[in-house]
């Protein structure tokens, strides 16, 4: 009656560190994230999801505008996934859409897992929906990392695909971010500058 959670309530959790760099001549986006997850439900997890917001982009996805022949990618490109420093074979993540299933050890209730992913992808030149090139020097770049959808006690996993049109349902989480761009460029973000005197 109060609106506070009931004992039995939980949200699950993740932190991510991102490393990523642009550039602009190419409109390659190519990061590394690092992602200190807990599973802080009653359930145990065979596989996990995570979004792939860029794939809005990829031939063949799902989405509610449409979108320029010379704007459809091959969609994220994903080089490597460590988890809990071990590589994870190939075989064992496919990606549908805008959904990314990763199949690896079991993670038990409140277990926390360690993920590393290596990733790239090319941002939209036009077709502009909520990311991609402005003008010939400025890019509006979001949502540029995987990330892992929110499970909760309705759905389970959230596989509801991106479709360029609704909001976005995520958990909460603290976020580290290095970006990188060509010396003449400037970056504007949310979050607090950490390092002001070394890049101003």
């Amino acid at each position: 009656m109060n609106g506070l959670p009931g004992k039995a309530y939980w949200q699950n959790k993740a932190d991510y560190d991102i490393k990523v760099s642009f550039e602009p001549a190419t409109r390659e986006i190519k990061g590394t994230v690092g992602i200190d997850y807990v599973n802080n439900s009653p359930d145990t997890f065979k596989y996990m999801v995570f979004k792939l917001y860029p794939n809005l982009y990829q031939k063949g996805s799902v989405r509610t505008q449409p979108i320029a022949m010379e704007d459809l990618t091959d969609g994220v490109k994903i080089e490597a996934i460590n988890i809990d420093h071990q590589l994870l074979p190939t075989n064992k993540h496919n990606i549908r859409g805008t959904n990314m299933y990763v199949y690896g050890p079991k993670v038990l209730p409140h277990q926390q897992i360690h993920f590393d992913i290596n990733y790239s992808y090319t941002l939209n030149k036009g077709s502009f929906i909520r990311t991609g090139q402005i003008d010939a020097g400025a890019f509006f770049i979001s949502y540029f990392f995987p990330r892992i959808t929110v499970y909760d006690d309705i759905d389970g996993w959230n596989t509801y695909p991106y479709t360029g049109q609704y909001e976005f349902y995520n958990d909460y989480g603290h976020f580290n971010a290095e970006i990188t761009v060509p010396a003449d460029y400037q970056v504007w973000a949310t979050g607090n500058l950490k390092n002001q005197e070394a890049v101003y």
